[in-house]
């Protein structure tokens, strides 16, 4: 059972918690794509393990469309790492409260985002890798402006990345030039593709379950 928490430590953001058992297996960050809040990542549940601890963020922005905004929405295209920057401080203050809370580092979380939400885990990865132990990208991208030294600081992080060929907010062809801009920097990425839309696949949930409960770790062996 996950809970709502309205004071939180360090950050300004509002969170939904599964508070699990810390060791069981990689706690989880789950951050929400454009227009999304604290609630709405929780679809993606069923993959987690089975005991992991999941907090959900609530973005600290208004979005125009309803919900809410990690970042302030550009006049063309994706945001870039910049536009995240106050983003990762919240995120980085809210795992810092946490540790002292519940116990885990802020260097254990696997950040997992879904479509703007997977900009902001990799904007993250870049500006603090070390405060990251692998990312997650759910019909996501890569930030704007992210150059060959934001993609070497990934190198050392597990990443998997689940994208719809019939996406039309986050076109496959864009995930694919993300995903071999990855590789050929030397991330390890896993990669599945789904015949579906701006959401994750079955096939692809399944693997992301997989990938999961093997550990962070484990994908670097």
């Amino acid at each position: 059972m996950s809970e709502t928490v309205r004071l939180t430590p360090g950050s300004g953001l509002i969170y939904r918690m599964r508070r699990g058992l810390p060791a069981s297996a990689p706690p989880v960050l789950l951050l929400h794509g454009l227009g999304g809040d604290e609630d709405v990542m929780w679809v993606f549940e069923s993959a987690l393990p089975l005991r992991s601890i999941a907090v959900a963020p609530r973005a600290l922005l208004p979005a125009a469309e309803g919900g809410y905004s990690w970042a302030r929405k550009p006049a063309d295209g994706f945001p870039s790492a910049a536009d995240f920057e106050p983003a990762v401080e919240a995120i980085i203050g809210l795992l810092t409260g946490l540790r002292t809370e519940i116990g885990v580092g802020e260097s254990e979380w696997v950040w997992m985002g879904f479509s703007q939400g997977a900009g902001l885990a990799f904007a993250g990865a870049a500006r603090a890798a070390a405060r990251v132990a692998g990312v997650v990208a759910l019909a996501g991208f890569l930030p704007e402006g992210f150059d060959s030294d934001s993609l070497a600081r990934l190198a050392s992080l597990p990443v998997y990345w689940g994208h719809g060929t019939q996406d039309d907010q986050v076109p496959v062809e864009g995930a694919r030039r993300d995903v071999a801009r990855l590789r050929q920097a030397g991330v390890d990425v896993s990669y599945c593709e789904a015949d579906v839309g701006h959401k994750l696949g079955a096939e692809c949930l399944r693997g992301l379950s997989s990938w999961l409960a093997r550990g962070p770790a484990a994908q670097r062996l």
